[in-house]
């Protein structure tokens, strides 16, 4: 799914409210919470706020976009009101309807693509696979003993360290190209 499919969910869930009878609300629009878009719609007594937001799941390591519909609960903002007091604040609204649509992988020329959390889990599972077997070939768990002898000299020659903790040593290969790690630092061989 694209961003177009997306925006095409939108002006349907907009095109249905219309559809019952509600009409734009432009005075309650102003502002800006930090959302994509939203659009206010009234049928005289209450005003429904749709918009379209991005989201992350922190726990899942997910992010996306979604579609809220929420009814206004303030008493204070009323329909049609233009006199400036009718800030409708989006984390007070009455959820109506969520649809959430989850970045599952993007491209620079095809864009961004979206998908369910289904497909959103099974994407990063095999993100991270892949991730971990690649730290895995360039990582040298097993360091020589002349390995770490070079490495010292490197990290007491580069760092500035006369003591050194083997144990904090790394030396990893990636590309043909070797790296000398010590704590926070690297140093790449030439």
């Amino acid at each position: 799914m694209k961003y177009a499919d997306i925006n095409r969910r939108y002006t349907e869930i907009v095109a249905e409210y219309m559809a019952k009878g509600y009409t734009i609300n432009t005075a309650s629009m102003g502002g800006s919470q930090g959302e994509t878009c939203k659009i206010d719609l009234t049928n005289g007594t209450e005003i429904v706020r749709i918009m379209v937001d991005t989201f992350s799941d922190w726990e899942n390591c997910l992010e996306g976009v979604e579609i809220v519909v929420g009814k206004v609960t303030d008493p204070d903002v009323r329909p049609h009101n233009s006199s400036g007091w009718n800030t409708i604040w989006n984390n007070r609204l009455e959820i109506i309807t969520t649809e959430r649509f989850y970045k599952i992988g993007e491209d620079r020329r095809h864009g961004t693509f979206y998908g369910s959390m289904v497909e959103a889990k099974a994407v990063t599972v095999i993100r991270r696979s892949r991730y971990f077997a690649r730290e895995s070939t360039r990582r040298t768990e097993n360091v020589t003993d002349k390995a770490m002898e070079i490495a010292k000299r490197i990290i007491r020659r580069e760092f500035g360290f006369k003591r050194i903790c083997e144990a904090d040593v790394t030396v990893s290969k990636y590309n043909g190209v070797y790296t000398v790690g010590y704590r926070n630092k690297a140093y790449r061989l030439h």
